[in-house]
């Protein structure tokens, strides 16, 4: 597994508000500041992001942030990177150009097959933004993550075992209001080297351990879905995606499909702690330990 991210961040000021990112970085999308070899950093909206490469290990995916973070801080002085994945904006941060520029392509809802809702119109005439945690899964061809076929199937994994642990540890009044806008159970886009999976906000940044977390239930998701976990829920019928309902080629028995959608897009975390107790059955020990503790050590959402 190769796995890379593009982690979006609100700017805090030394007054501890938030402020457009274009005043701490003046590079865009189409222009980003490389400031490593691996790692670009540039403005997006009214937020500040970076990618950086994808990563072969656990290792070289921890070490990648941890200089991201160090570097960034040395771009944007006294002012601070915020985790939350939602904020309120005074009317002058918002009369920058960028502010008002939306470039993002839609994402894809693997329950439906369709894509999701844009709200770029509305998030025009409001002031409040949203950030994303998006994680970049990619493969060889004989991955299963590399089959267009297998892909939603994939997204349900990663939402059981990866969106719900979330839920529990980021369990958010503004996580909750940033879906209402975006990152929705299911949210993903394809991509040529497996797919990015935009459910998450950045919450998973706060920490070497969260960082070291999901990666290791992303690598879990990505072995297991190999082996054919997905069999244990899910019946797969490639003759109905011709139908007039392709989404009915993907048969949900292990487990009711909608509160799963429910606990995400809700941040329910009582309906959220039901799936992760039935997700555990699955898990290899080790992995449920490291989500319990997160999930009972929180930590400030500064990165």
């Amino acid at each position: 597994m190769k796995l890379g991210t593009d982690p979006e961040f609100f700017v805090v000021d030394s007054h501890n508000t938030f402020v457009n990112a274009y005043r701490v970085c003046k590079h865009s999308k189409a222009k980003p500041y490389k400031i490593s070899h691996d790692i670009n950093l540039f403005y997006d909206n009214v937020l500040l992001e970076i990618n950086i490469e994808p990563a072969n290990n656990l290792e070289e995916f921890v070490e990648r942030l941890h200089r991201a973070r160090d570097l960034t801080r040395g771009v944007i002085g006294d002012s601070k990177i915020s985790l939350h994945a939602y904020a309120e904006f005074e009317n002058e941060e918002l009369r920058f150009p960028n502010a008002k520029d939306f470039g993002c392509v839609p994402d894809l809802n693997a329950y439906t097959l369709t894509e999701n809702d844009s709200q770029i119109e509305i998030l025009k005439q409001i002031n409040c933004r949203m950030a994303g945690g998006h994680i970049h899964i990619g493969g060889i061809n004989t991955d299963t993550i590399c089959n267009p076929l297998m892909k939603p199937l994939f997204v349900y994994m990663l939402d059981l075992f990866v969106g719900i642990p979330a839920v529990l540890i980021d369990n958010s009044a503004e996580s909750y209001r940033r879906r209402s806008f975006f990152g929705t159970a299911g949210s993903y886009r394809d991509t040529p080297y497996g797919l990015e999976y935009r459910v998450l906000s950045p919450f998973w940044l706060r920490s070497e351990s969260t960082m070291a977390l999901i990666y290791l239930l992303c690598d879990f998701v990505f072995h297991e879905m190999n082996e054919g976990i997905y069999k244990k829920f899910y019946n797969f019928n490639i003759d109905k995606l011709k139908s007039n309902n392709p989404i009915s080629a993907y048969s949900c028995y292990g487990y009711d499909q909608d509160s799963l959608i429910n606990a995400i897009n809700s941040n329910n975390y009582s309906n959220a702690r039901k799936f992760f107790n039935f997700a555990s059955n699955f898990m290899p020990n080790k992995l449920i330990e490291l989500v319990e503790y997160e999930i009972n050590n929180p930590k400030k959402l500064q990165f």
